[in-house]
């Protein structure tokens, strides 16, 4: 993954990967709450042998005291044991199955270490001082005779002295707080980085330049900052503000020609009325005639918006009013518009009917400057399009998506309109 993609998918579910780590981190804590601690006491006892005095008889001395070490290592979880060490500590409701899982015997040399793990410190330290008793009590009982022994050998005993005594612990063995949280982190940061890895192998939104050009090569013309709460008639009476430099692209583009008609189309849902008004104005301020054309006929605002009576676009695409009609005053100077109107067929019809090519001639041909808002890019959109000399398509960044593009693209290229460029809106 490059580095700028992956900034790029970071800057835009970085909220989520940081949800999944505090998530990760909130159920390690809540495990610390819910398990129960355990606390484990440990001894350790040192096996030796007495009764050798002879320097060859030192020999398996050690391997004696190793032996019954590695013996009792097993035997701390025998029922042999356990059964009276509860009986002893009076252990209620607890069996020797139940005690020997909680029982480790491990025999290093002629060292035996005995651990207890319980959900009580106190319980725990005296249950492993009681299996060491115990311990002690058979090797009391027991006698050792060396490898390799004489019928004259001597009879040798065992003992066993505590190194190091069981103390009740003062912290949880399990489950441990600072290896609970770490574990937790590193789970929250995996399934963090999967999130990211695979939302940038997914995440289809264009979100800048980089993500644009993976599904067009127009250059981008403008951005354009369209405030939500903006109205249609501060589209068309304030000044320009961002549409000034779209305005001044456009203008380079058209050159000495005497009739410019421009088509701002939608990808989706990108407010193409409010940036075509804008545009409008923004031309409407040079001083040239310009004509503001609201072509969405099937979601229709331009009327509603400024205060508008009277017949529209669909009126003159239909033969029944001219566009001189259909034009009205914007108040501004220069600047007039037609709204919809209403229409009773499909859109796609009307605009490729013979009566609308003359209508939309008169119509691109009625001001110096036309800006045309066809709304989304369907087929009426694209053969409304392909008569403008130069055709906008709005992209909305962390909107838009880049198969959105690529389907207002193929609408276009279908009706043979090629997108002069890309106005970023947001």
């Amino acid at each position: 993954m490059h580095l700028d993609v992956a900034m790029r998918t970071l800057r835009r579910n970085g909220g989520w990967a940081a949800l999944i780590v505090l998530l990760a981190l909130a159920t390690g804590w809540a495990v610390l709450q819910i398990v129960p601690p355990t606390y484990t006491a440990n001894v350790r006892v040192l096996y030796a042998v007495t009764g050798l005095t002879a320097v060859d008889q030192g020999v398996p001395a050690g391997a004696l005291a190793a032996a019954r070490a590695a013996q009792d290592a097993e035997l701390v979880q025998s029922p042999v044991v356990l059964e009276p060490v509860i009986e002893e500590l009076d252990l209620q409701d607890v069996t020797a199955q139940d005690l020997g899982t909680a029982v480790v015997g491990t025999a290093t040399g002629t060292f035996l270490d005995v651990d207890v793990a319980l959900g009580d410190p106190e319980v725990a330290a005296r249950v492993a001082e009681s299996l060491v008793a115990q311990l002690v009590l058979r090797a009391a009982d027991d006698q050792l005779t060396p490898v390799a022994a004489t019928p004259d050998a001597p009879l040798v005993t065992l003992d066993l002295a505590v190194v190091s005594p069981a103390v009740a612990p003062e912290r949880p063995s399990a489950p441990d707080p600072l290896l609970t949280m770490a574990g937790a982190l590193l789970v929250g940061l995996f399934l963090a980085v999967a999130l990211l890895t695979w939302r940038a192998r997914t995440d289809q939104v264009v979100d800048d330049e980089h993500d644009l050009a993976a599904a067009t090569a127009a250059p981008v013309l403008a951005h354009l900052h369209v405030p939500a709460r903006r109205s249609l008639m501060d589209a068309v009476t304030r000044p320009p503000g961002d549409a000034a430099g779209l305005r001044t692209a456009l203008m380079a583009r058209a050159g000495d020609r005497p009739h410019t008609s421009v088509a701002v189309v939608a990808c989706v849902r990108e407010p193409t009325l409010l940036v075509a008004a804008g545009l409008a104005r923004a031309y409407a301020g040079t001083g040239r005639g310009t004509l503001l054309v609201e072509a969405d006929l099937a979601s229709p605002q331009l009327a509603a918006g400024l205060g508008l009576t009277g017949p529209g676009l669909a009126d003159a695409l239909a033969g029944s009013a001219s566009v001189l009609e259909a034009a009205q005053p914007a108040g501004v100077p220069a600047l007039r518009v037609v709204p919809a109107g209403v229409t009773a067929g499909d859109r796609a019809d009307l605009v490729a009917s013979r009566q609308a090519e003359k209508a939309w001639d008169d119509v691109r041909t009625s001001a110096e400057v036309v800006v045309v808002a066809t709304g989304r890019a369907d087929v009426g959109a694209a053969v409304l399009a392909a008569s403008c000399d130069e055709v906008v398509l709005l992209v909305a960044p962390g909107r838009t998506r880049r198969d959105d593009v690529r389907a207002a693209l193929h609408a276009l290229d279908v009706a043979g309109a090629a997108p002069s460029g890309v106005v970023w809106v947001s």
